[in-house]
């Protein structure tokens, strides 16, 4: 089946029950439950139900070779090239680890910049310390995003990786990759690229990109749920590494039980022990109807609904952190508004789903705000308008200002 997103609006909605009770303005976050989930969960159970220990020849064994073909094919990368597993910090912690065994010490320096992923900063500034590398963080100053020509100044023969976002997680600011792999290649240096904000609300091309990993995940705007994180390796790369993090999905022959690794090829030489087999079942429900709907058509429908928000937002008054340029946008909007956390929290009680991340030093408080293929205009309204309704009721002064759950 082909979606077509102004026609089948109304149809679309339906494969999604939140929406039947709230405005689901959080996909930036987690996207919403495709009503296909539970019937892939069922398949799930059912086959364990009906098949036991069998289920893994059945169907099991071979589920995240299907799923990371799947996302393959929405990232331009080619079979067997995209590696399932259960988070991306685990992505990237496989990815650094095929470099332990380095010993030219020549290669020492790994770069990063201070909007990427905390996670991802805690475990590569935690293997950076514990392999003797070291880390650079480029500071943005407040500012959204980081110049490219600050980061592309800083590689050199000295560095080892480049590890930082397609997409800034707290601003949504696209970061111009394929220039940043471009000089890494050039000055011999890998790149490891995490893009969890892009698929699914962004073209991806990681051949035309030229990067060395990229990272990803089904949890926001593939619609998959938690559990579904990817890593694509460059082909050619993929032949020579050998992962040091690694586990008995890895072994060219795993039932033997031999004591001895003999890495396999293609996607499962980067896994490690068993995956979560559930999460597979849900990332598909998701990828499924990404694919029928195209990401060319979630892409332009995201850049309108973004920038009315943008628009909105300054109507108001309120500080935007994310740019107001189309192409250096992503699919989120972050907003400052005064009382930020409070009002949030207001939204919440309303029904209007968005989320809160707290500034750190010279960046603002703010919340983001993420609509997906399935937000109609209607609902941004509705935003701007309960908003306006929690001001001028004073209701955001009965909530507290101290954070005390994750969104």
């Amino acid at each position: 089946m082909k979606w077509n997103l102004d026609k089948d609006l109304v149809s679309i909605r339906e494969e999604f029950p939140i929406l039947e009770h709230c405005v689901y303005l959080i996909s930036n976050s987690l996207g919403a439950v495709p009503k296909k989930a539970s019937e892939a969960l069922n398949r799930y159970y059912h086959l364990w139900a009906e098949e036991g220990v069998d289920a893994w020849k059945k169907e099991w064994w071979d589920l995240s070779r299907k799923v990371g073909n799947q996302v393959a094919s929405l990232i331009a990368a080619g079979e067997d090239e995209v590696t399932m597993m259960s988070n991306a910090t685990l992505c990237h912690w496989v990815a650094l680890s095929t470099e332990f065994g380095r010993t030219q010490d020549k290669r020492m320096k790994v770069i990063m910049t201070d909007h990427d992923f905390p996670s991802t900063v805690y475990a590569i500034s935690k293997i950076s310390k514990f392999m003797g590398w070291k880390l650079e963080i480029i500071k943005s100053h407040g500012r959204s995003g980081i110049d490219v020509e600050e980061l592309l100044k800083r590689v050199d023969e000295k560095t080892l990786f480049v590890a930082t976002s397609h997409v800034y997680f707290k601003s949504a600011f696209i970061q111009d990759v394929k220039r940043i792999a471009s000089k890494a290649r050039q000055a011999g240096a890998l790149t490891l690229i995490d893009g969890y904000h892009a698929p699914g609300v962004l073209p991806v091309d990681v051949k035309e990109l030229d990067v060395d990993f990229y990272i990803g995940g089904c949890l926001k705007w593939l619609c998959g749920g938690p559990g579904n994180a990817f890593m694509y390796i460059r082909p050619e790369l993929s032949q020579s590494l050998q992962p040091q993090l690694t586990g008995w999905f890895a072994h060219k022959r795993p039932f033997l039980f031999s004591q001895q690794m003999e890495y396999t090829q293609g996607s499962y030489k980067f896994m490690s022990g068993t995956p979560p087999v559930p999460c597979l079942y849900t990332a598909l429900a998701g990828l499924k109807i990404i694919k029928e709907i195209g990401i060319s058509q979630i892409r332009s429908k995201s850049i309108s609904q973004t920038k009315s928000i943008t628009r909105k937002a300054k109507e108001k008054g309120f500080h935007l952190f994310t740019p107001e340029k189309d192409d250096i946008r992503g699919g989120a909007v972050s907003v400052h508004l005064p009382h930020t956390y409070q009002v949030k929290q207001a939204l919440e009680q309303r029904g209007v789903k968005v989320d809160f991340r707290k500034g750190q030093k010279t960046e603002p408080d703010i919340i983001r705000i993420g609509p997906h293929f399935y937000t109609n205009d209607n609902e941004i309204d509705t935003l701007f308008r309960e908003i306006d309704a929690i001001y001028e009721s004073g209701e955001f002064k009965k909530f507290p200002d101290e954070i005390t759950h994750v969104t």
